[in-house]
Formats: structure tokens, sequence, C-alpha cells
């Protein structure tokens, strides 16, 4: 790509998404500058406010671990509104636009970094560079397959309604739906050639790593079902980082009792959240769930406080406000991960071992008990619903269980929201659960729709 079409492309980045929301329009202007040096190039990398913030919230918006009282519900944007109580017609135009303008970000790169000037850096800087473009790439790829593309089932790889795989900056490309089988193909081989060319650990977790590629991709194959890989990868992550939190050790009177970048956060991310749609201060968790929370589970008060109307309301973000979502990944959910693929694989024994091993960071000291199960069936059981616990609002992750989830008849749930007096409800593997692509996407591409 030349010097003028890059820069017309950049132009035209700016142009297209800044009419979606004002914090598109509010781009530095020396970002319209042709990049020429790796500086540069990392520099686009480092942009934390397109590349670490404004992740998708509508796989949140749409889980089953939090409500909003009419009022509240009334007050979010109509598809935040829409997609609470699962409309068929909802269209998620900012999750796209954004999410692909981070995609065109990381293209940029790696369509220049090849050739771009060393300046006084090095060869190393170059590959890092590279390796974080191709994470960016990978990661957001991933996020919209959990919200645009259906369910993965490996008798449907050859299904059209896959991604449009946007591998260039180059404006003028054609935009068509990939295979859902290319789909993650791609972002397997984005994340795996991040993990080979980024540091074991980044010099702050803003900036991706090996540890945070290969828990890109163990998220990715649990998506897939493929535990094998799952476990394997989460073995990986967790070689270079596998740190947890003591619990005991964390104030739980505190407004905010984790904050950002705590010793457990593997690469931090952040939900889209400038439109109010999903904000947790505003939820209230249900309390059918918070129940399931023993007293000497230190999770129950570091991540819940009761308000004054007796409704719970969750604290528990790894961020520095409680108006955001964390959407990045912390070692808690390797372990999990980790744990559930030993179980689905046979070795139940080590499997609940890993999960004794998280628990006894989140429960009192001298409190926590080994879990005892009977069957692995019950093992399973046990380790899906501590998944639950933990990874509350934690960036779609609920979402992703939910449809991967949905094809197991054991665990397969049925979501109900009342508002204003009308119930809704969101059946197993009902089609809503992958969202409509933007009408004004489909009217400026052709691509096919998702079925409803």
């Amino acid at each position: 790509m030349n010097r003028q079409s890059l820069l017309i492309g950049l132009l035209f980045c700016v142009v297209t998404f800044s009419a979606c929301e004002s914090f598109l329009s509010e781009k530095p202007n020396s970002s319209l500058a042709i990049p020429n040096s790796v500086a540069d190039f990392q520099a686009i990398m480092d942009y934390q406010a397109r590349m670490n913030a404004y992740y998708p919230p509508s796989g949140d918006i749409a889980s089953d671990y939090f409500y909003l009282l009419d009022a509240y519900w009334q007050s979010r944007p109509e598809y935040a509104r829409d997609a609470y109580i699962w409309r068929p017609e909802v269209e998620i135009e900012e999750d796209w636009s954004v999410s692909y303008e981070r995609i065109f970000h990381a293209n940029v790169v790696l369509d220049g970094i090849d050739d771009a000037e060393l300046a006084g850096l090095t060869e190393m800087d170059r590959q890092y560079v590279k390796g974080s473009a191709l994470f960016f790439r990978g990661w957001t790829f991933l996020q919209l397959a959990q919200l645009f593309v259906p369910p993965y089932k490996a008798s449907e790889v050859d299904s059209p309604y896959g991604l449009p795989l946007k591998l260039t900056p180059d404006i003028n490309d054609k935009t068509q739906r990939a295979t859902i089988g290319d789909t993650y193909r791609q972002i397997e081989s984005d994340l795996r050639n991040a993990a080979q060319l980024l540091p074991e650990r980044p010099q702050v977790a803003t900036r991706p790593s090996k540890a945070a590629a290969y828990a890109a991709l163990s998220r990715m194959y649990l998506a897939m079902q493929n535990y094998p890989k799952a476990l394997e990868d989460a073995d990986s992550c967790m070689y270079f980082k596998d740190e947890l939190l003591d619990f005991n050790t964390l104030d739980q009177q505190a407004a905010n009792p984790f904050g950002e970048l705590n010793e457990e956060v593997i690469f931090h991310a952040s939900l889209l959240a400038s439109s109010g749609a999903l904000v947790s201060i505003d939820a209230r968790v249900n309390c059918s769930l918070y129940e399931k929370y023993a007293d000497e589970d230190m999770r129950k008060h570091l991540f819940f406080s009761i308000r004054a109307d007796n409704s719970i309301q969750f604290k528990g973000i790894y961020l520095n406000s409680l108006y955001g979502v964390f959407s990045g990944i912390a070692a808690g959910e390797m372990y999990l991960t980790k744990a559930e693929s030993l179980i689905r694989m046979g070795d139940t024994e080590k499997g609940m071992g890993v999960l004794n091993d998280l628990l006894r960071t989140r429960w009192k000291t001298g409190k926590y008990k080994p879990l005892q199960w009977s069957t692995s069936d019950e093992a399973l059981a046990i380790v899906l619903e501590e998944r639950r616990k933990e990874l509350i609002f934690r960036g779609g992750i609920r979402w992703m269980d939910l449809r991967r989830l949905n094809q197991d008849s054991r665990f397969a749930m049925t979501l109900t929201r009342v508002v204003n007096g009308e119930t809704y409800q969101l059946e197993p593997n009902d089609p809503r659960y992958t969202f409509l692509i933007p009408s004004i996407v489909i009217a400026q591409s052709g691509i096919i729709q998702n079925p409803r």
C-alpha cells in the first residue's frame, strides 16, 4: 500500500467512524501523519483509547447475571434497550464499527512495519510491534465472532456466516463474509503468530504479551469446545503468568477493592461505555446468583455491596472506575479454563485440584475446604458454576459461555427478563444469540445477513 493510499485510509477511518460516536472524532491530529518509523507504529499500538478501550458491550448487556430497574432501562440508548430484551431486529452498529476501526489500525501497522525505519530502535522492537498488531487483530475478530457469528459447531465450519476478514488497510478491498471455519482459522493464525513475536510479559498489561496471546487462544478454543487445545494454551499462558490475588489482603469495605492493572491482569481492556449502554453501577445483580456465594467466600464481600433498597451492586471491577466493565484477561479465567478442560478430558481429580487452587485464594483464610464430588458430571457442574461466579462482568465471557453451553442439554438455560410488566425470554440456541449485522453494512457491501 503506498503512502497516499495509507493517508486516504486513515482519513477515511476517521470520517467514517466519527459519525458513530463523538469520541471517535477526538483522534489527535498527529495520528493522521503517515507513520514511517517503528516508534510511529508503536504509538498506534499504544493508543489506549482505540486499542484497549471501547470493546463491544452487547454480549454483556444480553447476559443473565444482572437486571435493570425499568427507569434505568428506559434511560439506555435504544440499541441497548433492545439488546437487553433480546429484540430480534436489534442492530449494534457501534460494536461493529468501533471493532473494525481497531482492526484497521492493526492492519495499518502490519502493512508498514516490515519497511519502517528503526530510528534508534531494534529489530526486536519491530517484532514486538508486529506481534502487537497481530494480537489486536485476532483478539478483536474473536470479540466480533462471539456477537455476529453463530456459535461454533464443528459440523458447520463451512457455513457462510463468518466475519468479513479485513486483512489490509486498503479501503477498496471487497467486503465479503468468510466461512465460520475460516474465521476461526484467521483468529488462530493471528494469535499464534503474535505469540511467537511478543515478549513473555509486557512492561505494562495494556500491551499484549505471549501470556495474553496464549490466553486469547485458550478462550477461542473454549468457544470452539476444543478442550485439549484450550488446556494446552491455558497451560502456556500460565507458564508465563499465573499469579493470583489473595482476596484476604483486599479491603472489602472499599468502594472498588481491585483497581486497574492488579496482579492478576494478563491483558487490560474495557468495554465501550461512552453511550451508557452498560454501566455496572446502575445494574442490579440477580439475587439468585448472589445467594450462591457462601459467607466465607470473599468474593461475596469484595464483588458486591448492598444498596439502600437491599438490591445488589457489583463492585469487583478490575478498573479504576465503577462506571466501566473490564473486558481483558485475568489469571482466574485461565485456572477455570484449565480445570474445565481437564475434567472434560477425563482427568477429573487434577481438574478439581486446579479449581481448588483458585478457590483457596478466594475464601477466608482457614475456611476453605477442598471440593467433593462423586462423578465427573458433578465435577463439571461445579466448575461451570464457579466459572459463572468468578467471571461476572467480564466483557462478554458469560455470553460466550451461554452460546457454547446451550449446545449441551445438561447446561442449557432459558433466560427471562421483565420490563414494564412484560416478560421476555431467550430460549437455548435461539438465532438471537447471534446479533444482526448492521443494515448499513449490508446495504453498502451486499454481504448476507444473519438468519432470524
